[in-house]
């Protein structure tokens, strides 16, 4: 009975915690961040997608131009399959991926990619640098996770059952070094539902500052915690935007 008892008030704190979150966050309600995606396909009409953390597919299954998946354990639960002429999925980590240089031995430039991968933010950075390195110009990298709920969401390594959230990992400080290291990069950070979409533009593949910085920029963000930014300056900072805002001002397509 005391088992029983325990079990459900631990079940009402999560509860309690789900509604009422930390001072000093705020809930994104914007399009659920799958909405977004699929809209930004929509309008900008890419002839190539990548996507790093493509496990499940539910992301991938929305695409419909040709697109290159990343994941080192695939477990496919989706659709993934649609009417365009190449897709492929690669299974290895991003940096094994990039390393082999299959897109340039394929000749494949995405002008759209999504970062939904390993939730550090190292691996994150440099996932971003190797994107851009081989995208577009004029494309377009959107990147998962960079609003957590919590404090213990956004630690790199939280106990067990101290957050009732879904686990973000410290991406958040991605968007931090690349507005203080890349201020020619156009960086929009969306309300996008549950833990926002940074998409990023006015990319420079033959920009190589932040290769340069790597190792310096990794050593000095480590051990910063979103207890020691706060989570209201670091909101006031990347100024979450309304999606149907920024959806509008990439235009439309019928």
């Amino acid at each position: 009975m005391a088992g029983l008892l325990t079990r459900l008030k631990t079940r009402r704190e999560r509860k309690r915690r789900r509604t009422q979150l930390e001072p000093g966050f705020r809930r994104m309600t914007g399009r659920h961040y799958h909405d977004v995606l699929i809209e930004i396909e929509r309008r900008v009409e890419p002839q190539w997608y990548v996507e790093i953390g493509s496990r499940s597919g539910t992301s991938i299954a929305h695409r419909k131009c040709n697109f290159v998946a990343i994941d080192p354990v695939f477990r496919i639960e989706a659709d993934v399959f649609n009417d365009a002429r190449e897709l492929h999925f690669m299974q290895q980590t991003s940096d094994d991926f990039f390393a082999s240089e299959f897109l340039g031995k394929l000749g494949i430039v995405p002008d759209f990619a999504f970062i939904d991968g390993m939730h550090k933010f190292e691996f994150a950075l440099r996932d971003f640098m190797n994107l851009e390195a081989v995208m577009e110009p004029g494309g377009l990298i959107a990147m998962h996770d960079v609003c957590p709920y919590d404090y213990a969401m956004a630690e790199r390594d939280p106990a067990p059952g101290t957050t009732p959230f879904a686990w973000t990992g410290d991406v958040w400080k991605t968007v931090l070094v690349l507005k203080e290291l890349r201020p020619d990069l156009r960086i929009d950070v969306l309300n996008a539902a549950s833990t926002g979409l940074a998409c990023i533009r006015n990319l420079d593949p033959a920009n190589r500052g932040l290769l340069e910085r790597y190792d310096e920029v990794v050593a000095r963000y480590l051990n910063i915690s979103m207890k020691d930014v706060g989570a209201e300056a670091y909101l006031d900072r990347i100024a979450p935007r309304d999606t149907d805002e920024f959806l509008a001002e990439l235009g439309s397509r019928p």
